[in-house]
Parts: C-alpha cells; structure tokens; sequence
C-alpha cells in the first residue's frame, strides 16, 4: 500500500478492488521512473518494479472472482502464443489515456499507451472466462486472426483502440470474434481504425452459426475507414444466427472518400424477429445500415446517414 500512494496519478488510480493488482512488462528490459528492471514470469508480478512477461502467466495467478487486476505496462505486447483468459472475475487494463466524458457521445481517440499483438498466426488474446473485464489497451489483430476472441458471459471490453489497418487484407481478420456462447457482452467507448478486405471489427459468423449470441450491447464507439485502405470495408459488425436482444446504439460510423465502410452491419443471417435493435447511430455518407433477411427482424430508431455539402445536413434511414 505504501507503494500505490508512493507513485500517486496512475498508480493509486488502479480500478477499485480489494484483490491483488498484478503488472506486466511488455519486455524483459523494462523502465519505471527512469530506473531499468528485468521482466519475468519468475518475479512475484506485485509492483511495477517486479512485473512479469506475459499476460497469460499473469492470469493464472489470480484467484476467481475476489477482484484480482492485472495491468499491462506502458509499451508494444508482442506475445508468442495465444493468451487465454480463463480465469473469471479478472480485470485487465492498461495505463489510462482517454476515458470518456460522462454522458458525451464518442469514444476518446488518443491511442492508448499498452498495445498487444502476437508473432504468432493466432488470436492475440482469448476470453473463455465469464465476468472478464478489459480496457485501456491498443488492439492489433494479425492477418487471418483476431485481436480478442469471446466465449462467455458478463464480459466487458472497453475504451480500447483498434488497428486493422496494418496487415495484410483477409476476411477472416477481426477486432473481437465471437465463438462460443456469449451472453451480456458489452462493447463501449472503442476507438477502431479498419478498411480495406477485412472482415467485421465485431464477428460471430467466423464460429459456429448456432451459438447462442444474446443481450449484448455494442455502444458509443468511433468507427473509422481510413483514406490508407486499398478497398472498402464490407461490413463492420456481421451477426449470424442464434442471436437474440443485440442492441447497436449510439455509434459513429466514419469513412472517407478513398475508402469507404459498405455496411455497418450484416444480419442476413440472423432470423429471429425483432432480436437486433439499430438505435441512434450516424453513418458516413454512401454507407448502407443494415442487411437483413426480414424486415421483421431488425428494429430500427433515429439512424441518420450522412449528406454531401449542400444536402440536408443528415437524412433518417428508414431500412
């Protein structure tokens, strides 16, 4: 305790638990403060002077659900393998950069100081543990793979950043992946740069089409199709069947005129009336909201699609 208040800022700013907080390097060379230290899975991971190397070893010290955190050092994660998340009640966070303002529309776009990645062709991080929390990191998928991929429930991803810009173009690359039953995901105050041939920043038809994907919230996140793409983007969010109560409000769909985002969200697959709501989000100009298999089974409320200059200044999208 005398070290949290000792550092002050960030370091007595850690989320409110009474579990333990562990840290993790991003190298095995290190600094804190302007002095070096040596990352390793060896140390006890209890302070920042004493972190260890990756996430996964990081996870498996925590005990479930007493309010355990682990927190990523400042710097570029890069792991061998996959890290699994199987522990439950694990909160995962980086350094805080740009919370989001109380009751403002948007997420915050300065990207945020932890980022994790894998030189392996794998999934960089797996969540197969319910009552997962992670936040406050820089998300970089690899080719053909995802950033994070869920299986479970209660589990939240927030105020993170995204690149899917700096791989090679598959469709088979996505920010958050959905493969196993999912239920009371929540996905707020994201940050994600895409375009080109990639597939969905939030995907459940790369898994089994019959998993449960239900009572899900994706909300206030900033979308954006970069000029840097060689191709427009097909579908930011594709939902398949087995879905039920997905609401998709408030969220800022941005492209520009080198590349643009074709569909905000694909939902042909899914056929259950009335189980994915579109509430309150604004689309580029160009971009389409939805496709479904029946109008039946999208709810639709104050979706607004852009206008060039000189237009209307904004148009509600009835389909």
């Amino acid at each position: 305790m005398g070290f949290i208040t000792r550092y002050g800022s960030f370091w007595g700013d850690i989320p409110t638990t009474n579990g333990r907080v562990f840290w993790v390097a991003a190298a095995s060379s290190y600094t804190v403060e302007g002095r070096s230290y040596t990352a390793s899975n060896n140390n006890d991971g209890l302070s920042p002077e004493r972190a260890f190397l990756t996430l996964d070893y990081a996870v498996n010290q925590c005990t479930a659900n007493v309010g355990d955190v682990i927190v990523l050092l400042p710097g570029a994660h890069s792991w061998s393998a996959t890290q699994t998340v199987d522990v439950e009640g694990v909160t995962i966070t980086g350094i805080r950069r740009n919370t989001s303002t109380a009751g403002a529309r948007g997420a915050g776009t300065r990207r945020h100081a932890a980022t994790v990645t894998t030189s392996a062709s794998a999934t960089t991080i797996t969540v197969t543990a319910s009552n997962t929390e992670i936040s406050h990191i820089h998300v970089i998928p690899v080719t053909a793979q995802a950033g994070i991929d869920v299986q479970g429930t209660n589990i939240h991803i927030h105020d993170c950043t995204f690149d899917m810009l700096g791989m090679v173009d598959s469709t088979s690359t996505f920010g958050i992946s959905i493969t196993g039953a999912t239920t009371l995901l929540r996905v707020a105050n994201c940050t994600v740069n895409g375009g080109g041939a990639q597939g969905g920043w939030i995907d459940d038809s790369a898994g089994d089409d019959t998993i449960t994907f239900s009572e899900s919230v994706i909300e206030n996140n900033l979308i954006s199709s970069a000029a840097s793409a060689a191709a427009a983007w097909a579908a930011v969010i594709s939902i398949a069947s087995g879905a039920s109560g997905i609401l998709i409000r408030d969220n800022d769909f941005v492209s520009t005129s080198g590349a643009m985002i074709t569909l905000v969200a694909a939902l042909s697959g899914n056929t259950t009336d009335g189980s994915v709501c579109l509430f309150r989000n604004h689309l580029a100009a160009t971009t389409a909201l939805e496709t479904v298999t029946a109008t039946s089974d999208v709810q639709l409320l104050l979706n607004y699609i852009a206008t060039i200059d000189g237009g209307a200044g904004g148009t509600l999208m009835t389909t």
